[in-house]
């Protein structure tokens, strides 16, 4: 089969490679689409290594072959495949919270061969915990790609408060951003969406993204701008999607009393943020949260939101390319001129 294979800092080679077969209880899946997560971004340039030769994650295609005993899934199955692998022994795997494995759960496109190949093989213990989800004829498989992000946008949700009449505010207009921009204005938020690009702005208003108000970071003071859209009261929720220290500092601030701030995007571990104004938690009772990845359930939902467009994955669909131009692809991404927002890869194109 071909693959793209990630032989060293900002190089991919696209070659042939061994297609592995099932074993008992293995799944074997024809993958149609892979898109470019922002960590396939990092593994790119040296900035976050995997165990394996093959990345990418949010991938949509076919059952081609199953395992012996295999029973939840049918050769010609449409899926999605869940990335997190947990141990399956602990007290949270056990409760389907998978993500938060005591163990430290492994992950496809890190620990195991991901999407950027014609197939992937699906191991028995990923198999076993339901990673090979299916999804409804009428989802196109690059929409479908759109599955895994959200789900993860949904797992940050979990926590939150939400009444009527709250006002959310999302700082960073990458595709994360622009998920949890969707999913607040579901939930019946007024939503305000923070970016330092203009230009990344313009690109959520011409794609229909349904927001109430748009911050240009680049042109004023987000602290003072919050007040202002508020009525000095500040946000109900704040979402930080964005890998920059200054609005994780800021999110504190723009948090009205009771609210929830949800630091959902990381930072550097080499040069974390490591002075915060903890008085603004305790005076103003907030609600801290953080998120890492999704479970099965997240899956679920997110399918059942982009199958009944009640989120429209199209729209953020920007680019698509062949497996033989994936590190255009990844360019297309990084480079702000090209609007380029959701990147999928189609391994048969």
């Amino acid at each position: 089969m071909k693959a793209a294979v990630f032989v060293g800092k900002e190089r991919f080679e696209v070659k042939e490679v061994e297609r592995l077969g099932c074993r008992e209880g293995d799944v074997l899946v024809k993958v149609h689409a892979c898109a470019v997560c922002g960590s396939d971004l990092r593994i790119f340039h040296g900035e976050k290594s995997i165990d394996v030769p093959i990345t990418g994650h949010e991938i949509a295609g076919t059952v081609e072959e199953v395992g012996e005993g295999v029973t939840d899934v049918t050769l010609g199955d449409r899926v999605v495949i869940e990335t997190v692998i947990g141990c399956g022994e602990c007290k949270l795997c056990k409760k389907g919270e998978e993500n938060r494995c005591l163990n430290k759960f492994k992950a496809i496109g890190y620990q195991y061969n991901g999407g950027f190949a014609q197939f992937i093989l699906v191991p028995r213990h990923a198999v076993k915990q339901g990673c090979v989800i299916k999804i409804p004829e009428s989802l196109p498989f690059d929409e479908a790609t759109l599955v895994e992000p959200l789900s993860c946008a949904i797992n940050g949700w979990e926590p939150i408060n939400v009444e009527d009449g709250f006002t959310v505010v999302v700082i960073g207009a990458g595709i994360i951003g622009m998920l949890h921009a969707e999913l607040a204005k579901l939930k019946g938020a007024k939503v305000i969406l923070a970016n330092r690009s203009a230009s990344r702005l313009e690109l959520a208003k011409r794609i229909g993204l349904k927001v109430d108000e748009f911050i240009d970071l680049s042109k004023g003071n987000l602290v003072e701008r919050v007040r202002e859209l508020t009525d000095g009261r500040g946000a109900n929720v704040v979402i930080c999607a964005c890998s920059s220290k200054e609005p994780q500092i800021q999110a504190l601030e723009i948090a009205a009393v009771n609210a929830d701030v949800s630091y959902f995007a990381g930072i550097s571990k080499e040069d974390p943020l490591n002075e915060i104004n903890t008085n603004l938690i305790h005076y103003k009772e907030l609600h801290v949260h953080g998120a890492n990845s999704s479970n099965k359930k997240h899956y679920l939902e997110a399918i059942e939101l982009i199958a009944s467009k009640k989120i429209e994955a199209k729209k953020f669909i920007t680019h698509r390319f062949p497996l033989e131009k994936i590190e255009e692809a990844i360019q297309s991404l990084e480079d702000r001129t090209t609007d380029a927002l959701k990147v999928v890869i189609d391994p048969w194109m």
